[in-house]
């Protein structure tokens, strides 16, 4: 097993993480954002991907395994990171995932869209209704003086 490091693996992995903590840290929370802190410590310097075993994320945050695995799909829903399973020549043992710090992320940052007019009617063309509302008259139920229904 790999040993557990204690600074980000080069310059790239540590901007990637200035980057990720400033702009994404009130979305992800600041859990996740420790385990893409200590995703940049195992990943390779100029490629910045590397097959890390999740058991070593897991000693390396002090957080369970079910946690660790939940933060990394929020980062992978983020865009922040790649998750690509491996598995052996048969197909029957998982191995490591690789996970890849991309240098912007693959998803752009919230901002409200601006509004654009329609051009068509909100119904589209040509098209009909698909459910007729048929209004009764007030005056078609009967009713009793008293007030209950006959």
């Amino acid at each position: 097993m790999q040993q557990i490091r204690t600074q980000p693996a080069g310059p790239k992995a540590f901007r990637l993480y200035s980057i990720a903590r400033d702009n994404y840290c009130q979305q992800i929370g600041e859990r996740a954002l420790t385990v893409y802190a200590a995703l940049t410590y195992y990943v390779h310097p100029k490629t910045l991907e590397g097959a890390i075993p999740l058991k070593l994320l897991a000693e390396t945050v002090e957080y369970p395994l079910t946690t660790v695995r939940r933060l990394l799909y929020r980062l992978w829903q983020e865009g922040l990171i790649t998750i690509t399973p491996q598995w052996d020549a048969f197909g029957c043992v998982q191995q490591p995932n690789i996970y890849a710090l991309h240098p912007l992320p693959l998803k752009p940052l919230s901002r409200p869209q601006p509004r654009l007019p329609r051009l068509l009617p909100a119904r589209g063309r040509g098209q009909s209704p698909r459910l007729t509302l048929l209004r009764y008259p007030v005056h078609a139920r009967p009713t009793s003086p008293g007030g209950a229904s006959a």
